[in-house]
């Protein structure tokens, strides 16, 4: 099961909320899924959160950091983000000091939701090879942003032929790093 949120992000930069008062609702917002997945092995969840999938200019954003010691704090047995926006690529560096759980997996993006430019092959690779480095080549599966919609209607801001050449993009830098790796 895979649990979308976008709204986790969207507490750590309320504008309400001073820390203590984000603290105290995040880590309510993660206590309240916890408890809405209590009967679920870990194993079978998938938690994913980001920045929304607009193509924005993205420079209010929780960084990636903060958003990370609340995302391990929900019991799922694999994390997703973003981390292909241009504006959180160096969030890797945050995984030199936060450790997993054992099982649990990494998913970080390695391809946009935002833009029609496809990610080469090689940079894919060089992503997942980083977060390999620091949390073990057998806890990083590639993934993307977010979905490649913003409406339930399905208008994509990425054109559908250059979302399948991204995804193809994706699964062969996939290999450059397994080859790397192993």
């Amino acid at each position: 099961m895979q649990i979308d949120d976008p709204f986790l992000c969207d507490i750590l930069v309320d504008p309400a909320l001073d820390d203590k008062g984000k603290d105290r609702k995040a880590n309510t917002y993660v206590e309240a899924i916890n408890h809405s997945i209590r009967n679920i092995p870990e194993k079978k969840i998938r938690f994913h959160t980001c920045y929304g999938i607009n193509e924005g200019p993205r420079i209010h954003e929780a960084l990636g950091g903060d958003v990370a010691k609340y995302m391990l704090n929900i019991k799922a047995g694999a994390c997703s983000f973003e981390a292909a926006n241009p504006r959180h690529e160096q969030d890797y560096h945050i995984w030199e000091n936060l450790k997993l759980r054992d099982g649990q997996v990494l998913i970080p993006s390695v391809i946009t939701h935002a833009s029609n430019i496809v990610e080469h092959p090689e940079l894919i690779a060089e992503r997942l090879v980083r977060y390999a480095k620091l949390v073990g080549r057998e806890n990083v599966l590639a993934g993307s942003d977010c979905g490649f919609s913003s409406h339930a209607c399905y208008h994509t801001e990425v054109h559908p032929k250059v979302i399948w050449t991204k995804f193809d993009a994706m699964a062969e830098g996939a290999r450059l790093a397994t080859k790397q790796l192993w």
